[in-house]
């Protein structure tokens, strides 16, 4: 089946019942040429829709290349080329289980199908693998950045991604790169059950001057049986930006066993009490599905549902919320 039709369906299901005025706003267009642009290899790529749970209803949309539908090829994008040919160009030619994703990441709220961001995830702690993908897309100058954060952040994190934001560098100074790291179980408990505990490690990474409402937000979502994940902005010494979302990982079984989906509602009704959401999250649940598609004589499985939920905090800015869909055909 065409993926454009794949996604075209993913997208229609996602958005029926009001969906599209009430979450996505009307960013589809420009989300779907953006994705047009993303294609490599032969697979839909992996998708992300990104949705803020207040203010005025947008989505962004990230396409995410896995390694092993362009590992070995000369894959190209189907409409990027410049750094993003030479980071999908660099990241097919890694050796086996050490990189696991290539993201292009548009903000199509903004209406920007130009320049994306591009992110790698990666498998391992290996840290010559980030560095090398910096050196690929021309950062060379951002790598000692990198290595000094990865340095100073506590050793139960995991620095899972790395992304480069060239629109965004273009305007800002100092440039930064983007990071985000999981947090480790017994940590987790651990900051769930003192904020001090966080507020010190986010102090030796730079960031400092956290207020009493981005600590809470912080620790409650620590508080909840699911992953945790930090991400932050690293400046050119190394130091995190003022600014840092945090944020919960769910697996479409947490909407169904009961008790998990308890916990997500009280999440999102405890965001919702902090002004930091409206009552939108709660059609959320019903963009979960799985749907089976025939074409011809090709049947494939389209799945959906929401699987994170992001909490940012900036220095003299107003906290916000969003959550973001996950979708793949299998």
């Amino acid at each position: 089946m065409d993926r454009m039709r794949m996604y075209d369906i993913i997208y229609a299901l996602a958005a029926k019942d009001s969906r599209e005025t009430a979450l996505f706003g009307n960013c589809a267009p420009c989300a779907r040429e953006a994705l047009s642009r993303s294609l490599a290899g032969e697979k839909l790529p992996e998708i992300w829709l990104e949705v803020p749970l207040s203010g005025d209803p947008w989505f962004d949309i990230h396409a995410l290349t896995a390694y092993e539908d362009v590992a070995g090829t000369q894959a190209a994008f189907a409409g990027q080329g410049g750094s993003y040919a030479d980071a999908l160009a660099w990241f097919a030619a890694q050796p086996p289980m050490t990189v696991r994703q290539l993201a292009l990441s548009y903000d199509t709220h903004a209406g920007d199908v130009d320049h994306p961001a591009v992110q790698l995830l990666v498998c391992g702690r290996d840290e010559s693998v980030p560095l090398g993908f910096l050196e690929a897309i021309g950062l060379s100058s951002a790598k000692p950045s990198y290595r000094t954060f990865a340095h100073n952040m506590p050793k139960e994190w995991f620095a899972c991604y790395i992304g480069a934001f060239p629109r965004r560098q273009a305007t800002d100074s100092p440039p930064w790169v983007r990071v985000e790291c999981l947090v480790g179980k017994k940590l987790q408990r651990a900051y769930a059950e003192n904020a001090e505990a966080f507020l010190e490690d986010l102090a030796h990474i730079g960031l400092k001057g956290i207020d009493k409402d981005a600590a809470a937000n912080i620790q409650e979502l620590a508080r909840s049986p699911f992953p945790l994940e930090f991400q932050f902005n690293i400046g050119p010494d190394g130091a995190a930006l003022p600014i840092v979302s945090s944020s919960i990982r769910l697996q479409p079984e947490d909407w169904t066993n009961q008790a998990r989906k308890v916990e997500i509602h009280r999440l999102m009704r405890w965001i919702q009490d902090r002004k930091l959401a409206d009552g939108r999250w709660e059609q959320l649940e019903e963009m979960l599905f799985g749907k089976r598609v025939t074409y011809g004589d090709d049947t494939t499985l389209l799945v959906c549902f929401p699987a994170f939920l992001k909490l940012r905090w900036r220095a003299d800015q107003q906290p916000d919320a969003k959550a973001y869909l996950k979708a793949f055909a299998q």
